[in-house]
């Protein structure tokens, strides 16, 4: 690439073949490129269920022509589990109420034999650039966000997040193998939608 020589002729002006020179580096864009959009939908649950194997149900409505990129949820109080092994908090996310086609029933709070803590207003990216996780994504010390819980099962998508048409995904929490220990709060997800 060759400097461009302005010259001060005393005028506000430049040479002709400086101004083309330069006007030949100029990059552009493609008028004709398609601008994707993108879709924000915000739901919170009822106060969640404490007591062992009960579902607390979310839907989220997903657009046509959309393929779900993001899934943020976040409590508003802390939610812990009974302190035994295998007493954990599991999330499932399907396209019927308490399914499991998108994600089998994972524990997102996995209880190991040391109660699991999900600090209030922790936001948990479930699902991040249409990708789960791996095992223990949210522990403070890994890549997650001060407040996550220590212990998380690998987050798995079991089938394809884009729906040519609209519909309902439903998310579940479900406390398993004892009653959580504290969990009187609600969930809040964040779904975002990228059009295709």
């Amino acid at each position: 690439m060759s400097a461009v020589n302005i010259r001060d002729t005393g005028r506000n002006s430049a040479k002709t073949g400086d101004v083309r020179g330069l006007a030949s580096r100029v990059e552009t864009t493609n008028p004709t490129q398609q601008v994707t959009t993108l879709q924000e939908v915000k739901v919170t649950t009822g106060t969640i269920a404490v007591t062992d194997d009960t579902n607390t149900i979310v839907t989220i409505a997903q657009p046509a022509g959309t393929i779900l990129t993001d899934l943020i949820a976040y409590p508003a109080g802390n939610i812990v589990t009974a302190g035994s092994s295998g007493n954990d908090l599991d999330i499932s996310i399907g396209t019927a109420s308490a399914g499991a086609q998108l994600l089998a029933a994972t524990a997102l709070l996995d209880d190991g034999g040391a109660a699991v803590t999900w600090t209030a207003n922790v936001p948990l990216n479930i699902i991040s650039n249409a990708s789960g996780k791996a095992a223990n994504q949210f522990a403070t010390t890994g890549i997650g966000p001060k407040g996550g819980p220590a212990t998380t099962e690998a987050i798995v998508i079991a089938a394809a997040l884009y729906s040519a048409a609209a519909r309902n995904i439903f998310v579940t929490l479900r406390p398993i193998g004892a009653d959580l220990a504290t969990a009187a709060t609600t969930v809040t997800y964040i779904a975002r939608f990228q059009e295709l």
